[in-house]
């Protein structure tokens, strides 16, 4: 059930940290609640500086103060934003197999429409006219079967694809990257509004008042590649944050529909080489549908994947990455360091390795080749 006024200011104290989630979950074991884990901290209690680190302890205590929990209250109360904690029988089932699933979650509208048949549709912020028209087409056609849709309420195939489910008659779910009384950006307040209108739902992690950073969003695509049977691809190069939700969904063990799209335009450059890797080629919302056993008598999965793994040739930064995994098992932390790639880069490498079936992920963010 919704967590009271009173409890939802102790949950905004309690995110506002933008803690590790396993960090606030020993907090809530050794305490039960963010009021209690409050008033620990209020009274010093040795058990709260052995969780967390001095810096979270500061950031809790410096945000503690009275005036800053009623300035909590009135967004809240202002803007209808609702919490829940990872606890309530209420909370998303399917975060619940998150090894990092947010403890806290924020939300306006109908909490109750994220459950079902959903997908998930990523793609680019920069999107060409076709690729936003095929997405909103194609969120309108699953739409209309009952298929809701959840992306972040970007600009792009994120807009396209929640205006197209709404036209199909669905309800459909954005995840933001910041806090629900600062939707990013601005010029799609007209389109949350029309979410909520349509018995949509709106999520976040972070607590009213977060705005929006860069950091914020490849964490919050786990959330909405979480909440989802399956991904589908729409738009992409190949180093760009639609790859982060591609390596989320492969780490959660969910299938990746991958649109064509135009083969000569480099806006589409990622899901081509998503598709040559053996990601799952479709047309129209009916291989979707058929694929994910929502229609009668489904045919076989239509995988990518005609070449055979030694026809293929490797790019250098996969060598990099396989002679770095030879030894065992590497955090994506330890393969910055032994690989020399930058971050984007080791990311679409190890996305691309993982759909080729040659390295596997772990839990832990672990990385090893796979057997």
């Amino acid at each position: 059930m919704s967590r009271s006024l009173t409890d939802s200011r102790y949950d905004c104290w309690l995110a506002s940290a933008c803690m590790p989630s396993g960090m606030v979950r020993k907090l809530l074991l050794e305490f039960g609640s963010p009021e209690g884990c409050y008033l620990a901290l209020q009274k010093h209690e040795e058990a709260v500086s052995q969780i967390i680190t001095p810096r979270f302890y500061r950031m809790l205590s410096e945000s503690g103060r009275e005036e800053i929990l009623q300035k909590y209250g009135k967004k809240l109360e202002q803007h209808s934003i609702r919490s829940i904690l990872y606890t309530d029988p209420l909370y998303p089932e399917s975060l619940k197999d998150l090894s990092d699933s947010p403890p806290v979650l924020f939300y306006q509208g109908n909490l109750e429409c994220s459950g079902g048949r959903a997908l998930c549709m990523v793609g680019s912020r920069a999107a060409s006219y076709s690729g936003q028209k095929a997405a909103r087409k194609l969120a309108a056609d699953l739409g209309t079967q009952g298929v809701t849709i959840i992306s972040g309420m970007a600009s792009g195939i994120d807009a396209a694809a929640h205006q197209g489910c709404m036209e199909g008659k669905s309800p459909t779910v954005a995840v933001l990257g910041c806090g629900l009384d600062k939707p990013y950006p601005a010029d799609n307040i007209p389109l949350r509004d029309e979410i909520l209108k349509n018995d949509g739902l709106i999520l976040s992690e972070y607590a009213p008042g977060e705005k929006a950073a860069g950091w914020h969003f490849p964490v919050r695509n786990r959330i909405i590649v979480g909440l989802s049977r399956a991904l589908i691809l729409m738009e992409a190069r190949i180093r760009s944050g639609s790859m982060t939700s591609v390596n989320h969904a492969l780490e959660q063990g969910k299938d990746v529909f991958v649109y064509p799209g135009d083969p000569a335009s480099e806006n589409f450059e990622g899901n081509h080489q998503l598709l040559r890797e053996g990601g799952i080629y479709f047309t129209s919302a009916r291989d979707i549908l058929e694929d994910m056993h929502w229609l009668d008598n489904p045919p076989a999965v239509r995988h990518n994947s005609d070449c055979a793994q030694e026809q293929i040739t490797r790019t250098p930064e996969e060598e990099k990455v396989i002679k770095a995994l030879k030894p065992g098992s590497l955090s994506f932390e330890q393969l910055l360091i032994h690989t020399e790639l930058s971050p984007s880069v080791l990311m679409s490498t190890l996305t691309i390795l993982q759909i080729r079936g040659v390295i596997e992920a772990m839990p832990g963010k672990q990385y090893k080749i796979k057997q």
